[in-house]
């Protein structure tokens, strides 16, 4: 273990050498060379890598613990200033880490992508604050930058009725998809999907209700589907005066859908064991056949899709061609926000997306575009005075703010993040007096 300087601030981050979460270290590295780093996971090679790689004089030290053994997190996090935590799946994870953090005095952090882990945090906010320490929760891409993406459109109206944010997930090659994200991608396509409409808080299946969303170059208008997505919690929590909040989410192209849906709701109807689904969704990722009994309820979830008119039979059976003969098309991905309420006497809908994937920049991959999401948020609490309590992106975060800070460490910094807002005057809405409060 290198010498340490107990000067420094430390910053534990647990799950470091996963796929998003080494994006975020990494850029993290030279902006806070006024830091030290303990740095937690399983992959004790990759670690061993990231070490090797930091630059000079970055302090590290390497760890490897039990995250459901309280007092083992005690002692790791014990005199650390802050905790990243990385280590999905959140809902099993997260609630014994911010527990932990609080009672240590450190500030958490997470790219928290569940339901019921975002609840728990809602519902733990309160000791938090009393304790002086916060619970910066969800700031990735999704949710995290779409919240900042939603909040800064409701801030050009004078009232705000509806608010959609959206993601896309494109074809990344052959990948390792690690247990935590199949378990995610497992719940999203057949989970209770935590929403709000009519200004209620209501439960729906995820990935049962479909609508074209204009997601930008080269996508535009696509097929996704409602899903299982922390934004619909933390915007209505923020501004409680919304009529709806929804979430919309998908893959490219479109016949994965298909089979996320098919595989997830046998999952879900006990034909599939939860081991057998994960490994099934893992296997074809990385470009192997997968199981027999797996395709079964792929297939079966691709012709519903085309049954239901969101894919055609010559797509669905061209992407299968392309699996089967191992061709890789180029990434179509993205984030995008919309929203929908009153300037003066006019409805207008407002909508915004991320600028067209390209190697090298933000918007290369989820993976690229989640971690160096965290990393810039995580870049402006470092700089800014402590909060307490609850924290989600739209709160305190500043697009402008953001924007600036993600060009500063994205490996081609001059890539426009974000396209220019599009407005139209749309049909008049139900009139309300709901408006965003004077900052």
């Amino acid at each position: 273990m290198a010498q340490t300087n107990d000067n420094k601030a430390r910053v534990v981050v647990l799950g470091a050498a996963g796929q998003m979460t080494s994006v975020t270290v990494k850029a993290l590295f030279g902006p806070l060379a006024d830091h030290r780093f303990t740095l937690v996971d399983l992959n004790e090679a990759a670690l061993g890598t990231m070490r090797r790689e930091a630059p000079a004089g970055t302090e590290i030290e390497l760890a490897r613990t039990d995250i459901y053994d309280a007092a083992a997190l005690r002692g790791l996090i014990k005199g650390a200033r802050y905790v990243i935590h990385g280590a999905g799946p959140f809902h099993k994870t997260a609630k014994l880490v911010r527990a932990v953090a609080i009672e240590e005095g450190a500030d958490y952090f997470d790219i928290d992508d569940d339901n019921e882990s975002t609840l728990e945090a809602i519902e733990l906010g309160p000791r938090a604050e009393a304790a002086g320490t916060a619970l910066y929760v969800g700031h990735g891409a999704s949710p995290g930058f779409t919240n900042v993406m939603a909040a800064d459109l409701m801030r050009r109206l004078d009232s705000v009725v509806d608010v959609e944010v959206a993601w896309t997930v494109g074809d990344e090659g052959e990948m390792e998809l690690g247990r935590a994200v199949a378990e995610h991608t497992l719940h999203i396509g057949a989970g209770d999907c935590v929403t709000w409409a009519d200004g209620r808080r209501v439960v729906r299946r995820s990935f049962e209700r479909a609508e074209k969303f204009p997601m930008g170059p080269p996508l535009g208008l696509y097929n996704l589907y409602e899903c299982a997505h922390p934004e619909t919690i933390t915007l209505p929590h923020s501004f409680p005066w919304l009529r709806s909040a929804q979430c919309w989410g998908g893959m490219h192209p479109q016949a994965i859908n298909g089979i996320v849906k098919g595989v997830a709701r046998a999952e879900a109807d006990g034909k599939l064991t939860r081991d057998e689904a994960c490994a099934f969704l893992q296997d074809i990722l990385r470009g192997d056949t997968g199981s027999a009994k797996g395709w079964r309820y792929a297939f079966a979830g691709m012709l519903a899709q085309v049954r239901r008119g969101e894919n055609t039979l010559g797509a669905m059976t061209s992407a299968l061609s392309d699996a089967v003969r191992g061709i890789h098309r180029p990434t179509q991905a993205g984030m995008a926000a919309r929203v929908r309420g009153w300037r003066g006497s006019e409805a207008i809908e407002i909508t915004r997306a991320t600028n067209a994937p390209r190697p090298g920049t933000f918007t290369e991959s989820m993976a690229s575009m989640t971690g160096l999401s965290a990393a810039a948020f995580f870049l402006m609490i470092t700089s800014s005075p402590r909060r307490v309590g609850f924290q989600p992106p739209e709160r305190w975060a500043d697009l402008t703010a953001f924007e600036a800070m993600i060009r500063s460490i994205a490996p081609k910094p001059d890539y426009p993040v974000l396209l220019a807002p599009a407005e139209q005057r749309i049909d008049p809405l139900p009139l309300c007096n709901w408006a965003i409060a004077a900052e």
